[in-house]
């Protein structure tokens, strides 16, 4: 039976993108194929669990949404069966991925919600998401972010301030966001704040 590394299962608010106040269990695995430096959560291993145990867990706590995020929940090799079992079992999975890989047809198939955050330098493997959220670094560019979506379809696209030490850079994400829709796009792009933090929500 597969074993999942894990820094923790919590259920709270989604606080970005489209699905922003939706309740769902997190399910964040270890482990990162990048190393941004500006990120700020933890990939160290706190949980090692078998899938019945995982499923147990995610069982325990209220509501049918999970979202599997990390680190990156797709470098994880026994994904699959994880969410085929809690397909299975009535649940609405969605994922939060970097980009960098694309998963497999039937794990694809097995998700009801991609969302995307593809990073400046790392190589972009995904073919399409539900959504894509760009977070605000000193390297993005408008070229860069017009050529993530010319090579990522969503039906959304967010710019969201990187937080830096608790500052958020958000006149710079703004600038952004204006330079970009000056073309008026559709879909345009749209801002995305990490809210569950304004609300001290975990």
């Amino acid at each position: 039976m597969p074993t999942y590394p894990l820094h923790d299962i919590f259920h709270s608010l989604q606080g970005e993108g489209r699905n922003t106040g939706k309740p769902v269990t997190f399910i964040r695995f270890s482990g990162c194929n990048l190393a941004c430096p500006w990120c700020d959560t933890d990939h160290t291993t706190a949980l090692q669990l078998t899938l019945a145990d995982l499923f147990q867990r995610v069982q325990a706590h209220p509501g049918a949404s999970v979202i599997l995020t990390g680190g990156e929940p797709l470098i994880q090799p026994d994904l699959f069966p994880l969410v085929a079992a809690l397909k299975a079992a009535g649940f609405w999975i969605g994922i939060e991925t970097n980009g960098t890989r694309e998963p497999t047809p039937s794990l694809r198939a097995a998700l009801d919600y991609i969302a995307a955050s593809p990073k400046v330098g790392a190589p972009l493997n995904l073919r399409s998401a539900h959504e894509v959220r760009l977070v605000v670094t000193n390297d993005i560019t408008p070229a860069w972010c017009a050529d993530i979506r010319k090579h990522l379809p969503a039906q959304d696209y967010y710019l969201s301030p990187c937080d830096e030490g608790g500052h958020l850079n958000m006149r710079a994400t703004i600038h952004l966001l204006g330079q970009l829709n000056a073309s008026a796009p559709t879909p345009p792009w749209r801002l995305s704040i990490q809210t569950h933090k304004l609300a001290g929500i975990p």
